[in-house]
């Protein structure tokens, strides 16, 4: 066998693998085995909560987001929400501004000198926190009104030192590209972190609707401003404490999905790269071999898988055309893609079967989903460029429109 061969079978032996490991995290995320929702618990009380809302040229949305926190069903004298300024150019430190003149026991608005990127923004407002647990919302977050009275209820076990809540789209009917984005993000709420959450396995924070207990985070240095996935990086460090994160499924907060191909490649790309980095850095956690830190750094290869996806695809053709399909690689190739094919295929065609009411007109956008793939694999390749050659690390924030085509949870 030569080199090349070998290589290839290796690679795509890990692919194989990776694969069929999500795929049984996603096969018992869809089964409803046992409910992971907490907020049926009687509350012991009603802790204090500092929610933590960065901005920079949010002038779109900001008044959305601020305007909801007012209609939060939750002691108003037990929150606090502290508006970091980045330093915006438009009208949103005005807009914030406004709000903490007319609530200022409620509001506090800090603005930043220079802007340094989100997690620079977190831990200047980490300074002022005085809540028992801090919470992170996207200046373009419109949060269900009792999102605070059920992230409550998991925090009554006192082991709990995280919780993620659910994302929703809230433009997702704006055009193709949002409705095939959507999907992914069912997908990975609905399947792949109710599994990890069954499964009790690595549960990762989203950068959004996540809440951390103060004197936690305080204790671990806040947020890791070198970090382009301040999120993820945090919840490993929570991890190799041994702490628990727990994902919350009932906990939902809507919020923009990017609308076209250049926002999405730019927030792609950051967090792609910032996985990647996370990934080599934390590569220490398999140290302490258990099965949280085993499926961290497995979640962790997601971006590197799509580069050996995208890889094999060329292999495949390369060998095809100059060699002949007869050859044993393409073959075991062949076998790879449609497997990794049939899973995009089934992700999309359950995540349809199930938006009530079934609609067959739906089922046409189960190839999108295969096309998004092909997509993000290439997004992937870019981020894993420019890990490679070291290009300049910048921490770039995703454009709100302001766009809302679906009804928020009320």
């Amino acid at each position: 066998m030569l080199i090349t061969d070998l290589i290839s079978v290796v690679l795509l032996s890990v692919l194989l693998f990776w694969t069929a490991y999500n795929g049984s995290i996603i096969y018992v995320g869809f089964k409803k085995s046992r409910r992971l929702i907490a907020s049926h618990r009687q509350n012991v009380g009603y802790p204090t909560y500092s929610i933590i809302v960065p901005t920079k040229n949010e002038e779109l949305v900001i008044d959305r987001c601020l305007s909801r926190f007012l209609e939060i069903d939750y002691p108003k004298d037990k929150l606090q929400i502290i508006v970091v300024d980045g330093n915006s150019t438009d009208s949103t430190l005005k807009i914030c501004s406004e709000y903490a003149g007319k609530f200022p026991q409620m509001f506090k608005v800090i603005s930043e000198k220079e802007s340094n990127g989100k997690p620079a923004a977190l831990n200047l407002a980490l300074q002022y926190a005085s809540g028992e647990i801090v919470g992170v919302f996207d200046a373009d977050s419109f949060p269900e009104k009792e999102v605070l009275r059920k992230v409550s209820a998991y925090f009554d076990e006192k082991q709990v030192m995280a919780v993620q809540g659910k994302t929703t789209s809230i433009n997702e009917k704006d055009n193709f590209l949002t409705r095939v984005i959507s999907v992914e993000e069912k997908a990975w709420y609905q399947a792949l972190l109710t599994g990890r959450e069954k499964m009790q396995l690595f549960v990762p924070l989203n950068g959004s609707c996540q809440f951390i207990r103060s004197n936690v985070l305080n204790e671990l240095g806040g947020w890791d401003e070198n970090s382009l996935t301040e999120d993820i990086e945090l919840a490993l460090r929570l991890v190799e404490k041994k702490h628990l994160i727990r994902y919350a499924p009932d906990v939902t907060s809507a919020q923009e999905t990017p609308n076209c191909l250049r926002d999405l490649v730019k927030q792609r790309v950051r967090w792609y790269r910032g996985y990647m980095e996370t990934s080599l850095k934390y590569g220490r956690l398999l140290d302490s071999f258990n099965r949280r830190t085993v499926d961290a750094e497995i979640s962790l290869a997601g971006p590197f898988m799509m580069v050996v996806s995208l890889l094999s695809y060329i292999n495949w053709f390369l060998v095809a055309l100059f060699i002949g399909p007869s050859n044993p690689i393409i073959e075991f190739t062949g076998v790879v893609m449609a497997l990794t094919a049939v899973s995009m295929v089934s992700i999309g065609f359950a995540l349809t079967m199930a938006e009530k009411p079934i609609k067959l007109r739906n089922l046409l956008w189960i190839p999108a989903v295969y096309a998004y793939w092909l997509i993000q694999m290439c997004i992937a390749s870019l981020a894993f460029y420019k890990l490679v050659f070291r290009r300049k690390r910048v921490w770039s924030k995703t454009a709100k429109k302001g766009f809302v085509t679906l009804t928020p949870n009320q």
